[in-house]
C-alpha cells in the first residue's frame, strides 16, 4: 500500500470528504464546501456557521449539508439561479436539533439519515442524549432509529444491500449496527466493541462488503491514524496503519476507482487524503473465529 497523498490542505479543520463526478468535496469548518477537480481545489460554495457532513442525491445536483452551529440539516440546489442555502430540517417532534454530525442518504428508500450528536464533548459518556434519525426527502416525516441515548454519535454508512446501517458512537468507543426487519423497522445492537484509542468517528463499506473504521486518536496522544477493517461476521481481518495522521474525522470510497479511500485528518492543518488500499484476500472476507 503506498502512502497517502495530500490533496486538500486548509487552516480550517475538514470533514466528510465524497466523490461526485470525479471530484472530491469537504466541509470546511470555516463554512466553506471545497471542490478537488484537476488536481486543483477551490471553494464550491458557502455556509454559514459549521458545516459538518455532506452529501448529494443521485441526480448530482442537489446538496445536503449537516450544519453543526446551526442546528439544522440545510439544501442547495446547483440548479436554481440563487445561491440560496434552505434549512430543510431543524426539529424533531418540537425539539430542537443538537448539532448534525453526518449524513447518509439512501436513494433506495428516498431517505436521508443523520446522527444528532451535537459539538464535540456535548454528548459525552456522562451525558448520552444524542440520536440516529431517518427522514423521509419526499413528506419529510422525521422518525427516530435511536432517540437521546448515544455518547457522541458521529460517521454513519450503509451497506451494500441498502438495509444495514453501521453508525460511529465515538463516546463509548463502539461500532452499532441497524438491521432493516421485514415490516421496515430498524433493529440495533451492539456490532463491534474497541479497546484502545479515542474512539470511532468514521465508516464505509467497500464494494466487497468490508467495513472499514477511521479509529479518532488525540495527537498529543499518538503519532499515528488507525483504520481498522472487519468482514461481514464482525471479525477484524486488517489494520492500516497511518503515521503522522492520528485524528482521522471522515472517510469515503471513490465511486470511480473503488480501492481508492479519501480521508480527512485534522491534527494540524485539514488535510483531506488519497489513499489506495488493497482489498484484504477474498479468503478473509468470509471468515469467521
Amino acid at each position: 500500500m503506498s502512502a497517502p497523498q495530500i490533496i486538500i490542505e486548509q487552516q480550517s479543520q475538514l470533514n466528510s470528504p465524497i466523490e461526485v463526478d470525479g471530484a472530491v468535496y469537504v466541509a470546511a469548518q470555516n463554512g466553506e464546501i471545497i471542490q478537488y477537480k484537476d488536481e486543483q481545489s477551490k471553494t464550491f460554495f458557502h455556509v454559514a456557521s459549521q458545516p459538518h457532513s455532506i452529501k448529494m442525491d443521485n441526480s448530482n445536483k442537489v446538496f445536503y449539508v449537516a450544519n453543526m452551529a446551526r442546528q439544522c440539516i440545510q439544501k442547495f440546489c446547483q440548479e436554481e439561479n440563487n445561491d440560496e442555502i434552505i434549512d430543510f430540517i431543524n426539529e424533531f417532534e418540537g425539539m430542537p436539533l443538537l448539532g448534525p454530525n453526518s449524513l447518509l442518504l439512501s436513494p433506495k428508500n428516498n431517505m436521508i439519515f443523520f446522527t444528532d450528536s451535537g459539538p464535540f464533548g456535548e454528548t459525552a459518556i456522562d451525558n448520552c442524549k444524542g440520536s440516529l434519525f431517518a427522514a423521509d426527502l419526499e413528506n419529510l416525516t422525521c422518525k427516530a432509529l435511536a432517540l437521546y441515548c448515544l455518547s457522541f454519535p458521529s460517521g454513519i454508512c450503509m451497506g451494500n444491500d441498502q438495509k444495514t446501517i453501521y453508525l460511529c458512537e465515538t463516546g463509548k468507543n463502539r461500532i452499532l449496527r441497524f438491521v432493516q426487519g421485514n415490516a421496515g423497522i430498524y433493529y440495533f445492537s451492539v456490532y463491534i466493541q474497541f479497546q484502545g484509542r479515542f474512539g470511532p468517528m468514521a465508516c464505509a463499506v467497500s464494494s466487497n462488503d468490508l467495513l472499514y473504521v477511521a479509529r479518532y486518536e488525540f495527537a498529543q496522544v499518538s503519532e499515528d491514524g488507525l483504520i481498522s477493517v472487519y468482514n461481514q461476521n464482525g471479525i477484524n481481518i486488517d489494520n492500516i496503519i497511518l503515521p503522522q495522521y492520528p485524528e482521522l474525522t471522515g472517510m469515503a470510497f471513490s465511486v470511480l476507482q473503488p480501492s481508492v479511500l479519501y480521508i480527512t485528518e485534522n491534527s494540524s492543518k485539514g488535510k483531506c487524503l488519497k489513499l489506495n488500499v488493497t482489498p484484504p484476500d477474498k479468503k478473509d472476507k468470509d471468515k469467521f473465529k
